[in-house]
């Protein structure tokens, strides 16, 4: 399996915006093996899938073959590594999400993904693939251009917006005190206020991609086709200048540490037997 080389243009979209459009990013049968892998895992959600209002689940593409030669594919570490303007690039982990018809959410979702996450960085990349046609009347990525160069993160929330905090277990005598890199205030309601910041929103056909920053302001607004699902595949690279790090008092995902008995280290770079080497 093989995905197509991103473009100079597409680059240059990337670091202005921190978001671009990739135009068929993959090809038909492509999106058919794909989609058919995330069908089979849907029937057997794994132990950080849930099916509550969407069907979401994440860290699985190693133990699948078709995924695995997707996420693994020189190409795209290639990508991965010019788009963050990195030497290298490690596979970090995926995510799926599939909303069914009818699905509709009556408030975005508006959030940055890196402070959901233990790592740190200019140098975390995810490629967002639309495997069905998709707008932004049916559950398409909005994203806010040029939020990926604020200083701060809004907090992290979960999907109803309350607030979301983790176990760290004994981890936790290592997290830091992160409050200062956080605004205590929600994320306006960029979809309602074109002054709040400036709104690029994509149509997608299947084989589509987005490539965006991961402090990237996006959100959904759900799936409002009586008839049509979509389905997404999230997957996420890490480059040089990625550092581990535990926030205090946030939400940590706990699928994204590195296995136990490699330990964990404030400031340590991202290696790790789960993120392999993709390039070079």
């Amino acid at each position: 399996m093989t995905v197509r080389r991103l473009t100079d243009d597409e680059i240059t979209a990337y670091r202005q915006d921190g978001v671009a459009k990739l135009p068929r990013f993959v090809d038909g049968q492509q999106v058919s093996e794909l989609l058919a892998a995330l069908d089979r895992r849907m029937a057997d959600l794994g132990p950080y899938g849930y099916d509550n209002l969407f069907v979401q689940d994440r860290c699985f593409a190693l133990e699948d073959p078709v995924l695995r030669n997707y996420v693994l594919d020189p190409v795209m570490g290639e990508n991965a590594a010019r788009a963050m303007d990195s030497s290298s690039a490690r596979f970090y982990f995926d995510h799926l999400f599939a909303f069914g018809p009818d699905t509709v959410v009556d408030d975005h979702y508006w959030h940055q993904d890196q402070p959901y996450w233990p790592v740190t960085g200019e140098h975390l990349v995810s490629f967002w693939l639309a495997l069905t046609p998709c707008t932004p009347e049916t559950a398409a990525l909005k994203f806010v251009a040029g939020s990926h160069r604020a200083e701060r993160f809004y907090r992290p929330t979960s999907f109803d917006g309350g607030p979301m905090q983790s176990d760290l277990g004994p981890l936790a005598e290592l997290a830091v005190d992160a409050r200062h890199q956080f605004v205590d205030e929600p994320p306006p309601p960029f979809h309602l206020d074109p002054e709040a910041g400036r709104l690029i929103e994509f149509g997608y056909e299947a084989g589509d991609a987005a490539m965006f920053h991961s402090k990237l302001v996006h959100s959904s607004g759900g799936n409002r086709s009586p008839d049509d699902r979509r389905v997404a595949y999230s997957i996420r690279y890490v480059g040089d200048d990625a550092r581990m790090m535990l926030r205090q008092g946030v939400f940590q995902d706990p699928a994204l540490l590195p296995e136990p008995d490699e330990g964990f280290e404030i400031g340590r770079p991202m290696v790790s037997r789960r993120w392999p080497v993709v390039h070079p």
